[in-house]
């Protein structure tokens, strides 16, 4: 697979939305999705000869950022896919000079958790009965990623 990274602008995002709507279980309107695409938020997609596989959009208010969505094609989750996006949204805060990354994962989801883990975010707080379910709601944990510098508490 030859994969490379391309900011999603409103010319490049209808592929990416299509991903968002098939991974997020509320995903948003796409008025919202491309609103998204503007300043002060980055986005970028992860392509595999010109089809999005995988895309995130980043949120920067003064020196900090957080991850407001990440997804990745369902045929093509398990294939280190995320990661990648993960770490180079990493890449892009630390050229950005962002001192903290935030992010919020609903709890049952338990593959992401564990990818935040590994590359050193730490949960911070919970959010109790912060998403909607289909039976009711589950809570959100909120994770910091710190970055310092030139450097990160994150292992590759």
């Amino acid at each position: 697979m030859q994969a490379s990274f391309t900011v999603i602008t409103t010319k490049n995002s209808e592929k990416c939305y299509q991903i968002h709507r098939q991974v997020q279980p509320n995903p948003w309107s796409s008025r919202i999705f491309e609103d998204c695409l503007t300043p002060p938020y980055f986005a970028f997609g992860v392509f595999d000869s010109n089809t999005p596989i995988g895309y995130y959009i980043g949120m920067q208010t003064l020196d900090e950022a957080t991850l407001m969505d990440i997804g990745v094609e369902p045929k093509c989750q398990g294939q280190g896919i995320g990661q990648s996006l993960l770490l180079h949204l990493i890449e892009q805060c630390q050229l950005k000079k962002i001192s903290h990354l935030w992010l919020e994962v609903r709890e049952s989801n338990k593959s992401a958790i564990q990818l935040y883990d590994k590359h050193g975010f730490e949960q911070v707080d919970r959010r109790r009965n912060y998403y909607p379910t289909k039976k009711g709601t589950e809570d959100a944990l909120l994770m910091c990623l710190y970055l310092v510098g030139d450097e990160t508490y994150f292992q590759q």
